[in-house]
């Protein structure tokens, strides 16, 4: 979870907010305390306007965390593990550690979301009614609140992926058709069109003068590319599928000792060979392994004066056997944010698989028109 802030855990799923929240979250409480609130309610104190603001936006924010929420326990109900929920720039997503399998469960997952948010914005909704002043901030916050989840719910089942009504969708598509690709594709294309709608749309208000369409812009940039992303992700993903590591590894690295200082490294494994990284064994065990931006972080006046064991990364080393799936080694990559990772067979590094490797393999298939199994013909 790089970039992000992390607050707490729930249910055995680590909560983060992206370093992007903290602006959308000033750019709503503003919006609030100096724009929403005075229009409405000119007779409060410039105090009452920003706390009103504030404490609106906290709780707007933990409507999107329970909405996040929905998904993610519905899928540990399932059986499929979640890493983690971001709160970010336009929301929330449900880091998760592998995709549905069936088109039911994808259902389930995707409606259970907007559904959540109409349920809360019914709570508040319901809250409201027992309010008796109807100008006071309790008034206006439990009122913003309902409606603003009652956008919410209604925004995210828009029929454009990857939105929760693009997941319903595909899971639709996909039960029809049988193919996961075609589904993703025909539903990806919705969500591409949306975000373009969107985004003219937005212009289009700017330039009568409503700065507001900047938002929707963002949006409809936001959807377009992330559907066109989801689109290649699932697109990798199935190439990559039956495909060995051993196919893609940097067979039989050279190992570094421990006590092999920076220098050495530098000049006569990094600079010689051309590579990036390089592991660290002991008697055939391995200890850790060295990159470049771990060397980075010495001063270049002391690489001579540095053995590498302080400053390798000892763990956690994410490692997978030749005989591992390359769709398993990517979805590794990503989901740590890294660039490589160790191959171990019996105990043993018997190579080096990193990200270009990988998409370098792509290329070269597509750029020799082999399919998956092509290679074996």
């Amino acid at each position: 979870m790089k970039h992000t802030l992390r607050l707490m855990r729930i249910a055995g799923i680590e909560i983060g907010l992206h370093y992007s929240w903290l602006f959308i979250f000033a750019v709503i409480s503003v919006s609030l305390a100096a724009g929403l609130f005075p229009q409405m309610y000119p007779e409060w104190d410039p105090a009452t306007y920003w706390i009103t603001g504030v404490l609106a936006a906290l709780l707007l924010f933990a409507s999107v965390l329970i909405h996040e929420l929905a998904h993610s326990l519905v899928a540990k109900a399932r059986g499929i593990p979640v890493a983690s929920i971001t709160l970010f720039l336009l929301g929330g997503v449900s880091n998760l550690e592998e995709e549905p399998q069936e088109p039911k469960v994808e259902f389930v997952m995707a409606i259970v979301g907007p559904l959540s948010s109409l349920v809360v914005a019914a709570v508040f909704w319901g809250l409201l009614q027992f309010v008796q002043d109807t100008r006071s901030p309790l008034a206006a916050t439990l009122g913003y609140l309902a409606l603003i989840n009652t956008v919410l719910a209604v925004f995210n089942l828009l029929p454009g992926y990857p939105l929760d009504g693009g997941r319903v969708l595909r899971s639709i598509l996909w039960a029809k058709t049988g193919n996961l690709v075609r589904a993703t594709n025909m539903a990806a294309t919705v969500g591409q069109l949306m975000g373009w709608g969107l985004i003219a749309f937005g212009v289009l208000q700017v330039l009568a003068g409503n700065v507001g369409g900047l938002w929707l812009a963002l949006i409809g940039w936001f959807l377009s590319s992330s559907a066109d992303a989801s689109r290649r992700q699932l697109t990798m993903s199935e190439q990559l599928k039956g495909i060995r590591v051993t196919e893609a590894i940097r067979t039989r690295p050279e190992s570094i000792g421990p006590d092999t200082s920076v220098s050495e490294l530098v000049n006569n494994v990094f600079r010689k060979e051309q590579r990036r990284a390089v592991p660290v064994c002991s008697d055939d065990k391995v200890l850790g392994i060295v990159t470049i931006t771990d060397v980075r972080e010495v001063p270049q006046e002391r690489w001579s004066l540095t053995p590498v064991r302080e400053i390798m990364t000892r763990e956690p080393l994410y490692s997978v056997s030749s005989r591992d799936d390359m769709n398993t080694a990517m979805t590794l990559i990503t989901k740590h944010d890294i660039n490589q990772l160790l191959v171990i067979d019996n105990n043993r590094c018997t190579g080096i698989v990193n990200r270009a490797d990988i998409l370098n393999y792509l290329q070269l298939s597509q750029d020799l028109g082999l399919g998956r199994r092509g290679r074996q013909a």
